[in-house]
């Protein structure tokens, strides 16, 4: 059991990721970046209020090549071309990661902020929806500051709408 938001905690998030598509039949060939943006929401013990924290994942032919936290957005240069971009508080973050929360729930009542070929996801779903149970459901978290839900509104805090680019 690792804690949130730490290396090792990555490291069992990419293995769990690997051993859920391991599973799955007919995975996309390719290559595809993402990143993760963490906004600190004033409720979340792991992000400072106004704070961010930033991770980049590498998807190629379904597998998890790496899942780190970067310093800043400008710090992921060399991840190359991104694909996709979430963005959402921490509280909600967090409730996904503790399974308080469902994260296609999330972002399609725009708690979370999607960016990239919508149209990409939705014909690999079988591989999304492995990649989303991997982090919200088959990795055991330690939260020594705390875990969700934080008060009567956690995972509903919302940063902005949903936005589906073609």
């Amino acid at each position: 059991m690792a804690d949130i938001y730490t290396p090792s905690w990555y490291e069992e998030v990419k293995a769990a990721i690997n051993k859920k598509v391991s599973q799955l039949k007919d995975i996309p060939e390719g290559k595809w970046n993402l990143a993760i943006e963490i906004v600190g929401d004033g409720m979340s013990p792991y992000v400072e209020d106004n704070g961010e924290r930033h991770f980049l994942v590498a998807i190629d032919n379904g597998s998890c090549l790496w899942y780190k936290e970067i310093a800043s957005e400008s710090d992921g240069s060399e991840i190359g071309k991104l694909d996709y971009r979430f963005r959402g508080s921490a509280s909600v973050f967090d409730s996904i990661a503790a399974g308080v929360l469902d994260p296609i729930d999330a972002a399609l009542d725009g708690s979370i902020k999607v960016r990239g070929d919508m149209r990409f996801l939705l014909r690999q779903a079988d591989q999304v929806q492995a990649l989303l149970e991997a982090y919200a459901k088959e990795v055991t978290t330690d939260w020594p500051k705390g875990k969700p839900p934080y008060g009567s509104s956690a995972g509903s805090n919302h940063v902005g709408e949903a936005v589906f680019y073609a």
